[in-house]
């Protein structure tokens, strides 16, 4: 399985599971379906602290193009690792974690296909989703947006990059959390 648009069920995020144990997560992209591939990794911990940051050259894919949201450069794919190497240095990190992505469905789809691609095993203990907590919490019939989910709290949303996604998904859930408790 490549990539499967039918991964099984995410739970959301309960607030009790934001723990030591618990890692936030975030990828950018590029292609769609069986050709997708990571270009951008972060890992933050429950602090807030990025524990793991870095692009990641595509092979398949032309580079990601700058938009106003995505703000990729080609130059800076210059001296990028390509993905076994990021992987080398992930796998520990995520070894035995419960990895909490913003839209976890999309995030497991991708380094799923990567881990596929490149006969990685999976580590993780497990996957929740922040969204679907947010959503919840709101009373929102419709899945938010980081950034629209980070609006309803007065928190800067992310902006496409991992590392800034992954700061922004771990304070909107701890405002969340606090009002949640």
């Amino acid at each position: 399985m490549l990539y499967n648009t039918r991964q099984s069920y995410t739970p959301a995020l309960e607030p009790y599971e934001l723990n030591e144990r618990a890692l936030i997560i975030d990828t950018e992209t590029v292609g769609v379906g069986p050709t997708v591939e990571i270009v951008e990794i972060a890992l933050g911990d429950c602090s807030g602290k990025i524990v793991y940051h870095s692009l990641v050259r595509p092979l398949f894919n032309k580079l990601p193009r700058s938009t106003v949201e995505q703000r990729f450069e080609p130059e800076e794919f210059a001296a990028a690792p390509e993905w076994s190497e990021v992987w080398t240095e992930v796998a520990p990190l995520v070894d035995n974690k419960l990895l909490v992505a913003y839209n976890a469905s999309f995030d497991r789809r991708a380094l799923s296909a990567m881990r596929e691609r490149y006969r990685q095993p999976a580590n993780e203990r497990g996957w929740r989703c922040a969204m679907q907590l947010v959503k919840r919490a709101a009373g929102s019939k419709r899945n938010l947006t980081l950034a629209d989910a980070c609006a309803l709290y007065n928190l800067a949303g992310g902006n496409h990059r991992a590392d800034v996604d992954v700061i922004a998904t771990c304070q909107l859930l701890r405002a969340v959390s606090s009002r949640l408790a």
